[in-house]
């Protein structure tokens, strides 16, 4: 059961009961539905065991009172007097005593504690004498209609829509939700990139004391406006957030103002402690498959010890209403590692093997919005790989907090505002202008080479477009990255800069101006970096186009607590005619996976490398693309070009261009009138077309298939075939006489 909906294993006939409420938010009438639920399941039974549990403690936090009394109160209603009265105490001495400020840690934080507190009174107001009820519903009003409404949405007007429903005011509720929705939407861009960043992602959608930001919409749900799991942009956010916004191995990508302590998912032992990432089904399968890879793989949680603690609002989000009937549970066995995905403004090029070793190389450009925690990282690339982060950008400790280690102090300013801070490209020397990019443009994901562009004209003077292809481990070789970027510069004879942060203190060269290696390792005496596996990680950098000069600067990565002095790479290209267009290939490896021979090709217009891995070789090469160009037997125009050969023999090629051919007697590629991205892997492969005239040629080819359809030949002959290809992306398969 992929989603593990109860339908099939559960059913529950409702008697018609009086759809009445003890308050105005958790209906009477599903009770008797989540109580069998406890005695059938036994997932649903630990939660109500966790709760009795919790509010047998006595004291504790305000969560841990409320949520856990609140339940236990439904579900053993036997000893519910005991229940009511720990509530109420909790309501004297937190909730009448709490102060409420204008910050974050005063407003935002505490909010969650306020959530649990009306959902508790809620349930048992109709138990209490007249004077108590107004007495706590005083105190709680008080502090909602404190909390702020214009930062940290969508917090306080969260709250103040609950109390509206709470108290059965429907046109101020009508009014506030008007307005929760335009907060909570502000969190998220339609493809599910959140223009926080992906630490900010995780704390604000995924946290358990940010529950009035990340839970008052299954709340709305569990009341019947059914707008918030089928909103396409809510949805894909989930999906992000546990799909991409981590590597496979659980830490997070640094984009954004992302602290990187630890690996984000909140875990107890085994307890689950953050409910949101157990109802990740509610919005897709894919995120419940991704979400429980994070529990599985990430936390190291065992299928038969995870549990849910036991707090009312996690039961409501896991089991929902009786005339629903549509209670979830977990199964981390149908736990899976994301694939690589291209969106609006994020790419993410991963490992097509399920390990938390798994590569994983992304581009961050967003388009528009932005919000106060993004940074200047307009097409900066984050790597992960092997087990522990290799590529970093600045990451974040707080704000306005300047950040030292080893006698160097990298100023707010610069970790904050200053793009050098990140791996990104610049034009002469000056930090980008703006937060975003121009997004994702193009990308072929699920072959054995994949590829994206990502553009930047808002954030430099001029136009970039950075190009990433990966090539994944096939073929007995391992994996590796190309970074391609192309540069149009405002200004007659500007300088490129392009910016590498290895997440190590030290960079080894190998070779100036051409070959560096970066070993992931903790210096003598120094804090970090902060590595998460025994592996041996290191990062050769190669230059496969030659830089006018590399330098090696100095700044203090951040990992609260654990601050490092770090070497980074500064390197400077000039430009002709306005233009530059720059090879640098990024591979990783560790004990188990060895680095590749790379020898620099400097071709006419052409520069890139050969990268040589056994009876493998590959050569990746860029140009700005006008200009035809030869290697050996291969010919090709394109701004980048990457082919296989095993012992010799044609493998498989990618070109972003207009043309490729491989071989003399009967060769192998494509010619196409504009540019258009392929990938071929004999007969079979994958192209982005704007729109265009296109010839194919392979040994027997006598027809194309687009998506599977056959497209009407305009040429033919031996060994060729032409096509009108439309715009847009197609799996290609070419039909030839040997089939």
């Amino acid at each position: 059961m992929s989603l593990n909906v109860f339908l099939a294993s559960f059913i529950y006939l409702i008697l018609p009961l009086p759809h009445g409420f003890a308050g105005t938010i958790i209906d009477t009438a599903d009770y008797p539905y989540w109580r069998k639920l406890a005695l059938t399941s036994e997932m649903y039974g630990a939660m109500k065991n966790s709760a009795i549990t919790i509010a047998n403690r006595g004291d504790g936090e305000t969560r841990d009172v409320m949520g856990a009394n609140a339940l236990a109160y439904i579900l053993d209603p036997a000893n519910k007097s005991k229940y009511i009265d720990a509530i109420k105490k909790k309501f004297e001495t937190r909730i009448r005593t709490m102060k409420i400020g204008t910050g974050a840690a005063t407003s935002s934080v505490p909010s969650h504690e306020l959530l649990h507190a009306l959902l508790a009174l809620d349930v048992i107001r109709d138990e209490l004498d007249e004077k108590d009820l107004a007495s706590y519903e005083y105190d709680l009003k008080d502090k909602i209609f404190k909390l702020v409404t214009t930062r940290w949405k969508p917090h306080g007007i969260a709250m103040r829509m609950m109390w509206y429903k709470y108290a059965n005011d429907a046109a101020n509720f009508a009014a506030a939700k008007e307005q929760y929705d335009k907060d909570l939407a502000i969190h998220f861009f339609p493809d599910g990139y959140s223009p926080a960043g992906n630490g900010y992602v995780i704390g604000r959608f995924n946290h358990i004391g940010r529950g009035a930001k990340n839970s008052v919409f299954d709340l709305m749900e569990y009341m019947g406006y059914n707008e918030y799991f089928s909103n396409p942009g809510l949805r894909n956010l989930h999906e992000f957030m546990y799909g991409y916004a981590s590597a496979p191995f659980g830490a997070n990508m640094f984009y954004g103002d992302t602290r990187g302590s630890g690996i984000p998912w909140a875990i107890n032992r085994s307890e689950i402690s953050t409910p949101t990432i157990a109802r990740a089904a509610r919005f897709s399968e894919d995120a419940y498959k991704w979400a429980m890879w994070k529990l599985k793989e990430q936390a190291g949680l065992s299928q038969g010890a995870a549990t849910l603690p036991g707090y009312l609002l996690s039961y409501v989000m896991m089991a929902g209403s009786a005339s629903k009937n549509t209670p979830i549970e977990i199964d981390l066995n149908d736990a899976e590692m994301a694939p690589s995905r291209i969106f609006d403004n994020y790419a993410a090029l991963i490992g097509n093997i399920q390990s938390k070793d798994a590569l994983y190389l992304s581009v961050l450009s967003m388009t528009e919005k932005v919000d106060w925690h993004a940074q200047y990282e307009a097409n900066s690339i984050g790597l992960s790989g092997y087990g522990e982060r290799i590529l970093r950008n600045s990451g974040y400790d707080g704000p306005d907090n300047d950040v030292s280690a080893e006698g160097l102090t990298s100023s707010w300013d610069f970790i904050k505002f200053n793009s050098e801070s990140g791996n990104v490209l610049m034009v002469d020397g000056e930090k980008h202008s703006s937060k975003f990019g121009n997004g994702i443009t193009e990308g072929i994901v699920g072959t054995d080479i994949e590829y994206f562009r990502a553009s930047n004209k808002t954030a430099i003077k001029g136009e970039h477009f950075r190009d990433v292809v990966f090539v994944q481990a096939a073929d007995g070789a391992n994996g590796y990255y190309v970074v391609m970027d192309h540069v149009t510069a405002d200004a007659p004879g500007a300088e490129i800069n392009i910016v590498w942060h290895p997440n190590t203190a030290i960079v080894k060269t190998v070779e100036d101006k051409k070959h560096y290696r970066s070993e992931l390792k903790v210096k003598e005496g120094a804090s970090g970096p902060v590595l998460y596996s025994k592996n041996k990680v290191s990062l050769d950098t190669f230059l496969g186009t030659t830089p006018s000069s590399v330098e090696k600067k100095e700044m203090v990565n951040q990992m609260r607590g654990r601050h490092y002095r770090a070497e980074y790479l500064y390197n400077t290209y000039p430009t002709a005619n306005q233009k530059a267009d720059i090879l640098t290939l990024l591979f990783p490896g560790d004990q188990d996976h060895a680095i590749g021979d790379m020898t620099q090709i400097i071709s006419g217009a052409y520069s890139g490398c050969r990268i040589t891995q056994g009876s493998v070789e590959d050569v990746a090469l860029t140009s700005g693309g006008t200009a035809s160009g030869t290697n050996e037997t291969e010919s090709f125009q394109g701004v980048n070009v990457v082919y296989r050969k095993l012992a010799g023999e044609l493998v498989s090629y990618f070109a972003k261009g207009q043309s490729f051919q491989s071989g003399q007697d009967i060769p192998t590629g494509f010619q196409a009138d504009e540019p258009v991205a392929v990938y071929m892997k004999g007969p079979m492969g994958k192209i982005s077309s704007s729109g265009t005239l296109a010839t194919f040629y392979y040994p027997g080819i006598s027809a194309v298939l687009l998506d599977g359809n056959t497209v009407p030949t305009v040429g033919a002959g031996p060994n060729w075939s032409q096509i009108q290809i439309p715009e847009g992306n197609f799996d290609v398969e070419f039909i030839t006489t040997n089939r």
